[in-house]
């Protein structure tokens, strides 16, 4: 983001002493995806936290096993855990579209599990790639489908895509006559402080030598059928826990999963007798469009997240 240091001379600015960052083009785009999130849904929020000992383990077990030819991570474990709890309740990969003036609504059940992950690529800049198509993948295929994503996203001139994803995103506003949105939208974009700089020229022609396979397209960061953010990533000591986030419509769901953390544990044992030892929890925010869905249509969801805890190994047959 360009910086500008200034002191405040109005209202309640007057006499600080500031730096202002201007909003670059992918800053623009998440702050216009989550204000209409916050706008048009009416979002339900709960927190899952499944005991998680026994799948850690498993998990190392399988990482071990693993080792050196694929390198499993626990975020690529737990997509698939997601995954194989959507099939348990496929209406919730949906998207939904609602008419306020009168009413009306249709939900749209996709056969596809296409899954957005937000991706930090560097210091500065986070990236939401879509994962597609995992329906019928294995672990190891999803694994290196997604560090394959990681890898072309190191190649990739992330304001020159993202105008790409700017351009067709107001294309398909003016198909819906938001005619008034896109001619604000394009003033902002090319003219004044805010304008934004597509590669041009030389530098352009050059980019896009870049194979298609070494760089990511429109497709890699469209909008997936649900947003799955692995907070735990980046704050793995820290405890702290989500427990609200945005959907992004037409979406219906958000998952956000946070680190496992340790507490105390209630362990029975095989004769009956029950314990207090230490365990690992790990929470996992859950939002919901209440417009599409009460909390019983998540039950299924639910229910298949809590065998593969308490039954961790299946994932061996991953």
């Amino acid at each position: 983001m360009s910086k500008k240091r200034f002191i405040g001379t109005t209202s309640i600015r007057k006499g600080l002493h500031i730096t202002r960052e201007r909003f670059k083009i992918m800053r623009k785009i998440v702050a216009h995806m989550t204000a209409e999130s916050w706008e048009q849904i009416p979002h339900a929020s709960f927190l899952y936290e499944p005991d998680v000992t026994e799948f850690i383990n498993e998990y190392k077990v399988l990482k071990n096993r693993n080792l050196p030819d694929n390198n499993i991570t626990f975020n690529s474990i737990m997509l698939k855990v997601i995954i194989e709890s959507l099939k348990a309740a496929p209406h919730l990969n949906a998207y939904l579209k609602y008419n306020r003036k009168n009413s009306r609504g249709t939900i749209d059940v996709i056969d596809e599990i296409n899954i957005s992950m937000p991706c930090k690529v560097d210091e500065e800049n986070t990236i939401t790639i879509n994962v597609q198509n995992t329906n019928d993948k294995k672990l190891t295929e999803l694994n290196d489908q997604v560090a394959d994503l990681r890898r072309r996203a190191a190649n990739t001139h992330l304001d020159e895509l993202y105008y790409r994803v700017a351009f067709r995103q107001s294309m398909e506003d003016l198909r819906e006559f938001k005619l008034l949105m896109v001619i604000r939208r394009l003033f902002a974009g090319r003219v004044g402080k805010d304008k934004v700089h597509p590669l041009s020229g030389k530098e352009k022609a050059e980019y896009y030598k870049i194979p298609e396979s070494d760089r990511l397209t429109i497709n890699d960061v469209r909008q997936g059928i649900l947003v799955v953010s692995n907070i735990g990533s980046l704050v793995k000591t820290s405890r702290v826990s989500t427990a609200l986030l945005e959907i992004i419509p037409p979406q219906v769901v958000a998952i956000a999963i946070n680190a496992a953390q340790e507490k105390p544990g209630v362990v029975t044992a095989a004769n009956g007798e029950k314990s207090i030892e230490p365990r690992m929890f790990m929470p996992i925010c859950i939002a919901l469009d209440h417009r599409a869905f009460d909390f019983n249509d998540m039950v299924p969801f639910i229910e298949k997240l809590d065998e593969i805890f308490a039954d961790p190994r299946i994932i061996h047959n991953w």
